[in-house]
């Protein structure tokens, strides 16, 4: 079952220039957290419940051309982790969070050294 978690608010749209005329709200399913748990089972087990929080609440936000994602990424200063929620649109033209993860130190810093990240 399908149940929305979040959106893209208009700040979103504007600050990765997406080109989007109005918010799109963003889902998760049953297959997206089936996937989580199995891809990624301590970083879902750790931080699974604040899925919607790290959608509404993001520290930084990238796009990701590649994978053609919205990337959502929250920095947990306690434990100095950044939780990456990916969000992509789906073939009906609805977005999902797809997957979940804890970001390896160099892709961090991958992402500050050429500017990938945008400070929300």
């Amino acid at each position: 079952m399908n149940r929305q978690i979040g959106k893209i608010s208009k700040k979103i749209i504007d600050i990765l220039k997406l080109g989007y005329e109005k918010e799109q709200p963003i889902f998760i399913g049953d297959a997206n957290i089936k996937h989580m748990k199995e891809e990624h089972p301590v970083d879902f087990s750790k931080y699974g419940a604040e899925i919607g929080d790290i959608i509404r609440n993001p520290t930084y936000l990238a796009r990701n051309e590649k994978k053609k994602s919205i990337e959502f990424i929250k920095e947990y200063k306690i434990d100095n982790e950044y939780v990456l929620v990916a969000v992509r649109v789906s073939n009906n033209n609805v977005h999902f969070a797809r997957t979940m993860y804890i970001m390896a130190d160099e892709k961090v810093k991958k992402y500050f050294e050429h500017n990938y990240f945008y400070k929300f």
